[in-house]
């Protein structure tokens, strides 16, 4: 094992698909001051979110100001919090028993007296395409009927900073191997946390590889690792795979480690063992299909 690794499946993964859908709400106020106030890219890498060891938290880059500062999710206890440019807490807002409305409201009064300067307009809510959830629905932080964020099962929460502090951990391991890896960040959309390689930047021959890890998602509830390429490959007859992993074809083509395979391994150091072999093996598997596709295309 060549990275720390905290033992996962001390609770239930059924518990942990409730906190799962909270957390990916409240990333999308954590993740809305990067929309304003860092400086665009052209893959909107500015709204992403990344692990931050120190305070256990998925945060945004520094905003500069009067006082320096990062918007950050922290999975336990679960908060939208704000660090200063050392990573210390400098402000909390606890998800249990607020709205999502409320989280933006907190944020559009702490953050100007940071930047030193009125917000130009107001934070960006989220739009179409979340896991639908009663939490953090409301639609006003007057609205007596507004659904709000519910901490019961706080070792569910504990549960996903483990999946992320893990997983964080072995993508940064695995950037380093591969020259042309990105950052590791957490796409708050989809709520992912992932790497892309980038194999060829021309236009017309664009080949990338994506490795990350979802804490579920409509079609998969609980967490699991993926790789995926992209273009997806022209072969049907895909290679077996290490590590547990399996091939998706429904959607969209990519290997993928459930969370039964990973947690069969065993605890601790038996989990990164299995997650490390199984990312190693499907990257290698993908960029194999990869070159043969490149192949065919240039005799062709």
């Amino acid at each position: 094992m060549t990275i720390s690794w905290e033992t996962l499946g001390t609770v239930d993964p059924r518990r942990v698909v409730d906190a799962r859908v909270q957390l990916h709400r409240a990333a999308q106020a954590a993740s809305a001051p990067g929309r304003q106030l860092l400086e665009h890219r052209p893959d909107f890498s500015e709204q992403c979110l990344r692990w931050a060891g120190g305070p256990r938290a998925l945060a945004q880059e520094l905003v500069h100001g009067v006082w320096p500062f990062r918007t950050a999710l922290r999975p336990s206890p679960p908060a939208v919090v704000l660090l200063d440019a050392n990573d210390r807490v400098t402000a909390e807002l606890l998800l249990d028993g607020h709205t999502l409305e409320e989280i933006y409201l907190w944020l559009e009064k702490e953050i100007p007296r940071r930047v030193g300067r009125p917000l130009l307009q107001p934070l960006q809510r989220p739009g179409e395409g979340l896991p639908e959830h009663g939490a953090g629905t409301g639609n006003g932080a007057d609205d007596d009927e507004a659904e709000r964020f519910s901490v019961i099962d706080v070792a569910a929460f504990s549960e996903i900073g483990r999946w992320f502090g893990n997983a964080h951990r072995l993508l940064t391991e695995v950037a380093g191997r591969h020259p042309g890896a990105s950052a590791v960040r957490c796409w708050p959309h989809h709520f992912d946390i992932a790497i892309l390689i980038t194999l060829d930047q021309n236009p017309e021959t664009a080949r990338t590889i994506g490795a990350g890890l979802s804490p579920g998602d409509a079609t998969r509830p609980h967490p699991y690792f993926y790789v995926t390429p992209w273009p997806y490959p022209e072969s049907r007859e895909l290679p077996a795979l290490e590590g547990g992993g399996v091939w998706t074809t429904e959607g969209w083509t990519g290997a993928v480690l459930d969370t039964p395979a990973l947690l069969s391994a065993g605890p601790g150091e038996a989990q990164a063992e299995q997650a490390e072999s199984f990312v190693a093996a499907a990257i290698t598997a993908c960029l194999a299909l990869q070159n043969q596709d490149f192949a065919q295309t240039e005799r062709s």
